[in-house]
């Protein structure tokens, strides 16, 4: 019965923000749908997501294109594995991502509509133990902003914020700001044909999860 809810308010989003075949993703601002200053952002049992904690980012309806999101090394060519996909299997939950808010180190739970630094919790080589952190980088071959971890500056892997799509359901989206300015961006979908891969890029349209514990499969 979530689901179908979900898909009813996405149906309405999607309505209202409408994806174009040729497009510059960097210009495109986001559409706030800002939650309280005062409900912390919540996983799939209602509960607070922990900052530094352990998490799946986990596409909010089965079927709509995958599961989880995952760190893996699309081009033979480089050390370290730095290109974040979503898996094409629903049932696969990725890999473990922790969240923390980057203005209050201290802070014990994540906060919509702030910045949060992501980086994933997986085991490396010596080499690439630093390569976990998100940033933005632009693909010249593709033409597209993607989602790429690494050793980022704090200025980049810095801006990010969770939005909320629907409170009542936990579901979230992830905006990307620019620098020193309030132009906000959709983080979704796209499909690179080179890699037969579904990677994380700035968009018209934003990839929809929800937020399950590492502990629940």
């Amino acid at each position: 019965m979530k689901a179908l809810a979900l898909f009813f308010v996405l149906s309405l989003y999607l309505l209202a923000n409408p994806a174009h075949s040729r497009f510059n993703p960097i210009r495109l601002r986001t559409t706030h749908e800002t939650a309280s200053s005062e409900t912390p952002v919540m996983d799939i049992n209602g509960d607070e997501v922990r900052a530094g904690g352990d998490y799946y980012l986990v596409s909010a309806i089965r079927g709509a294109g995958g599961g989880g999101l995952r760190l893996v090394r699309l081009d033979s060519f480089n050390k370290c594995a730095s290109d974040v996909i979503v898996s094409r299997s629903d049932f696969d939950n990725g890999d473990p991502i922790s969240i923390t808010p980057a203005a209050d180190p201290e802070a014990t739970v994540v906060m919509p509509s702030t910045y949060q630094t992501f980086r994933f919790h997986i085991a490396t080589n010596k080499l690439c133990v630093n390569n976990v952190n998100w940033g933005i980088q632009y693909d010249s071959e593709s033409g597209q902003y993607l989602v790429k971890a690494g050793e980022m500056v704090s200025d980049n892997s810095n801006q990010f914020k969770i939005e909320v799509v629907n409170e009542n359901l936990n579901a979230y989206k992830i905006t990307y700001c620019q620098f020193g300015t309030e132009k906000c961006f959709n983080v979704g979908r796209y499909y690179d044909p080179s890699f037969r891969a579904t990677r994380l890029a700035l968009s018209n349209t934003p990839f929809v999860f929800v937020i399950k514990p590492s502990g629940d499969m």
